[in-house]
């Protein structure tokens, strides 16, 4: 992928990420698909590590196609992720997230 390809490819996952409505998840292949790049899950997972920890892009909203979270379990990068998808309705099992019984 040339430097402008990567900086267009860039881009578009920021537009789409941010649109991702709270509660919402999507998964990097989707996300990477969406953006115009099928077969590029890879790179959407460096793009969103090289985020800063900072950032207002709901970062936390991607994840893997089995709907797990990425990271190894109890590292901080997935105790952040799980606290924020926790806030957003998703129970989270291990790696794996649930959506939560909107009756309980």
């Amino acid at each position: 992928m040339t430097n402008q390809a990567m900086d267009n490819f860039k881009s578009q996952v920021f537009l789409i990420l941010n649109s991702i409505p709270f509660g919402e998840c999507i998964a990097y292949g989707e996300l990477a698909a969406q953006a115009g790049f099928p077969n590029h899950a890879r790179q959407v997972g460096a793009i969103m590590k090289k985020l800063p920890k900072d950032t207002s892009l709901p970062w936390h909203r991607v994840v893997n196609a089995q709907r797990r979270i990425s990271f190894a379990e109890n590292t901080d990068g997935y105790l952040r992720q799980k606290e924020k998808l926790e806030q957003e309705g998703w129970l989270i099992v291990g790696t794996k997230l649930q959506l939560k019984n909107k009756d309980s």
